[in-house]
């Protein structure tokens, strides 16, 4: 059997999405492929071709994402499948193999994908580097710790309202906050579309909040029956966020509340009068492919001055398979090839574990995935690449 792999064109998107429903064991809707086709780039889709049969895709989208210190373009990696007639034959890795080398033919330093079957990708050197809360609460049992008094106003709104101000607000909150990613005008328009896919209810209500005449946060949700779901809840203050929480808490007619994709370092958690009551679903989020290693080290800030010696290995991209050092000195960042000898031996999907600061290097070398050969090394790199905050990963593609 002969796989050819080969880009697509505007005329293989329908069965690109097939394909892809397919191996989710899913179906695509009219709906689902008008909003698709918003986001759609057809020369960064990967097909695997079976004589004139597609047997397997991969796609990816150009974004921009918050890591540690600024902002770095990504390959958002999505829509990885392969046919059940196909499965066990190599064509994942052939296709994980030619879309890499495409991503770093784009320059672009990183790939990050959230995966359905997270046995995968880490032999193709993605390291697990973030992680995500859904959230459940009874009403009865949300009060705060600390009473909260509003400084300002939420209002309904209608979509059309929404659709206007939601950008500047959802900008002005993720602004540093890491793992978040920007949006642009077709990706906000998925966005509010994107409740009705895979045969949902699109119909949900907004609400904005307001403080001293500025627009500080928003909240768009769902009621089923007594549950309340929140499909987003953005906000640029600890006002805006407390005040708009409190809304979904104290919802009439709400016995059970519930939010998905929030941060693994929620600070609700730490607001309520008896956090025990807040449930939390834990999962994985992102997966970081380090692409370029040396260009990705370089783009992002460190949060104390210092300089590491890396001896970093990576079969499936064996460019990446060098030693380089590491130097921040006074915020500025230098990543080179070097002939000294490493301070810490790691393979590139542990590096890209850790590179957005959700995971530590000691959580590594305890489990025995790294190699510390200079004593306290391991040390410095958690120290170097911590951050204030947890990576929240909140847009899925």
């Amino acid at each position: 059997m002969s796989i050819e792999l080969r880009t697509s064109t505007w005329d293989d998107f329908p069965l690109v999405k097939i394909i892809n429903a397919r191996g989710e064991n899913g179906y695509r809707t009219q709906a689902d492929f008008d909003a698709h086709q918003l986001v759609f780039t057809p020369d960064r889709s990967i097909m695997a071709f079976d004589g004139k049969h597609m047997v397997g895709n991969a796609l990816s989208y150009e974004m921009n994402m918050y890591v540690p210190g600024g902002i770095s373009k990504i390959a958002a990696v999505a829509s990885v499948s392969v046919q059940a007639t196909h499965r066990r034959q190599g064509i994942n890795r052939a296709i994980m193999k030619y879309q890499l080398e495409d991503i770093y033919s784009r320059g672009e330093p990183l790939a990050v994908l959230q995966a359905s079957e997270s046995i995968i990708y880490g032999r193709y050197g993605y390291g697990l580097a973030s992680f995500e809360s859904n959230l459940e609460i009874e009403k009865t049992r949300s009060a705060y710790a600390i009473e909260h008094t509003s400084q300002g106003q939420a209002y309904f709104i209608e979509e059309s309202e929404a659709r206007e101000i939601f950008p500047h607000i959802y900008s002005k909150a993720i602004e540093n906050r890491t793992g978040m990613v920007t949006r642009k005008e077709n990706w906000w328009e998925f966005r509010f579309r994107e409740p009705g896919l895979k045969g949902g209810d699109p119909k949900s209500w907004f609400v904005k909040y307001q403080e001293n005449g500025s627009d500080e946060g928003y909240l768009r949700y769902t009621i089923n029956g007594t549950e309340l779901n929140v499909i987003e809840l953005i906000a640029s203050s600890h006002q805006a966020y407390s005040s708009l929480w409190r809304i979904c808490l104290d919802m009439d007619l709400v016995d059970v509340i519930k939010a998905e994709h929030r941060p693994a370092d929620e600070e609700l958690k730490w607001m309520l009068a008896d956090p025990r009551r807040l449930i939390e679903h834990s999962s994985d989020r992102y997966w970081v492919r380090l692409v370029d290693v040396k260009s990705a080290l370089s783009r992002r800030s460190y949060s104390i001055d210092g300089s590491l010696i890396f001896k970093i290995q990576d079969d499936f991209l064996p460019w990446n398979q060098e030693t380089l050092e590491l130097s921040c000195e006074s915020g500025e960042v230098s990543c080179t090839t070097s002939t000294k000898n490493p301070d810490i031996i790691l393979n590139a999907g542990d590096l890209g574990a850790v590179y957005l600061g959700g995971i530590n290097f000691s959580t590594l070398s305890s489990a025995n995935r790294i190699e510390e050969l200079t004593q306290g090394s391991i040390a410095k790199a958690n120290l170097m690449f911590s951050t204030p905050r947890k990576p929240w990963g909140f847009d899925g593609w």
